[in-house]
């Protein structure tokens, strides 16, 4: 006796026809006859009646089938209950982005990897580079995209792109500023700021007080305080970039010093990654070099000139 035997024989009851039945498995007449007859003489019974109209089963066959129904739908149960192990399982990316790379690159990523990396599925925590930099090393992330090289043998840092920092805020409240200021000027300044902004390490190596800071952990808060003219903003160009093209808001350079933060791609060393895991990490590179190019971010790549000048001379100011 064969699957197919059975499952030819219910569709025959079923359709109460051989023409039919046939046609509906996409095989010949002569072809599903022959099964039949096989089955009927394994079985010593007779399981259809042929009459005018086609056929139908007899008592033995509607028995049968009564029976065989629930075989094959018990067997299609099997079957669908382990059809997800016939593939290999995706393998999952954790990938751990500060929230001006959520905005700025993430999206295009995402969207390049569903059709050039189907292997692997993708899932992004938002944070600050401190805690990224937690999250990695503790495992809960596979890799991150922060301000911070990562100090730990079992990880690597490649730079992807140098940021200067800027000061960012309404005409009213930055009047007629020069095109750069000190950071003496802008510590004066009332600015929204997080906890872990450069702004506060920047005045703590400096020695320059901050007038009038409000701490505010969220950062639409801080960009709707900016945005509305209340409060002024140290940090990337990106943050604003709409606002700043549109006139809405100016931006000044710092200088006296400079404040430069550099990202890092931090993930297990290169020996270690998987292939799926290799070609995301290509199209994180290749599209950071591509926001580079277009300068849409004011984004320098990591051995700028313009960095590596002042940095010799003294002027620019690294935070991490």
């Amino acid at each position: 006796m064969e699957l197919r035997q059975l499952r030819y024989f219910c569709k025959v009851a079923e359709h109460r026809s051989f023409t039919a039945a046939a046609r509906a498995l996409a095989v010949s007449q002569p072809t599903l006859g022959v099964q039949i007859k096989k089955l009927e003489e394994e079985l010593g019974l007779r399981l259809f009646r042929r009459h005018s109209r086609g056929v139908e089963p007899t008592e033995a066959g509607s028995i049968y089938f009564s029976h065989i129904q629930d075989v094959l739908r018990r067997l299609s149960i099997a079957e669908q209950s382990v059809d997800h192990l016939r593939s290999a399982p995706r393998q999952t990316l954790r990938i751990g982005v500060i929230p001006s790379i959520g905005i700025a690159a993430m999206s295009a990523v995402l969207q390049a990897a569903e059709s050039l990396v189907p292997d692997i599925e993708i899932s992004i925590l938002v944070e600050f580079t401190e805690n990224l930099s937690l999250a990695l090393t503790s495992g809960e992330i596979d890799c991150a995209l922060s301000f911070a090289p990562i100090q730990d043998e079992r990880f690597e840092s490649t730079p992807l792109y140098l940021d200067r920092m800027r000061l960012i805020g309404s005409r009213a409240l930055l009047g007629d500023l020069p095109d750069t200021v000190s950071f003496e000027v802008a510590a004066g300044l009332p600015l929204a700021l997080d906890k872990y902004s450069v702004a506060l390490r920047a005045a703590k190596e400096l020695g320059v007080p901050l007038t009038k800071p409000l701490q505010i952990r969220s950062m639409l808060l801080r960009q709707e305080l900016v945005a509305n003219g209340q409060r002024c903003f140290i940090g990337p160009y990106l943050f604003m970039h709409k606002e700043i093209e549109s006139g809405e808001l100016q931006c000044h350079d710092i200088g006296e010093p400079s404040i430069w933060c550099q990202l890092y791609l931090n993930s297990r060393r290169a020996q270690t990654l998987s292939d799926p895991e290799r070609q995301v990490f290509g199209l994180v590179r290749r599209h950071i070099d591509r926001l580079i190019q277009s300068g849409e971010y004011r984004w320098l790549p990591p051995n700028a000139e313009a960095f590596t000048a002042s940095r010799d001379i003294g002027e620019a100011y690294m935070l991490y």
